[in-house]
């Protein structure tokens, strides 16, 4: 699971590095919205991917691949929708 989550976040990452006027074509409240999101669960599934595993719950739960990877996956695809 970190491997995965790992390659996904620098697949994703690599998308907003290389494409970034393809993420966010016009500057529109809801590009940034959804730009936001992805940067969330980019740095979401970074964290678990790298191996750290903190000790608050919370902490735990939001860093874990059943929250980052929808986010990831809801954001590239509402971005591939209103494109």
């Amino acid at each position: 699971m970190r491997a995965a989550s790992l390659a996904f976040a620098g697949a994703a990452s690599l998308i907003g590095l290389i494409f970034p006027f393809w993420l966010a074509r016009q500057a529109t409240d809801l590009n940034q919205t959804i730009l936001l999101v992805l940067m969330a669960g980019i740095m979401g599934a970074f964290i678990y991917g790298a191996g750290f595993a903190p000790q608050n719950r919370t902490a735990r739960w939001a860093i874990s691949p059943g929250v980052t990877w929808p986010l990831l996956a809801g954001s590239l695809g509402a971005l591939l929708i209103i494109r």
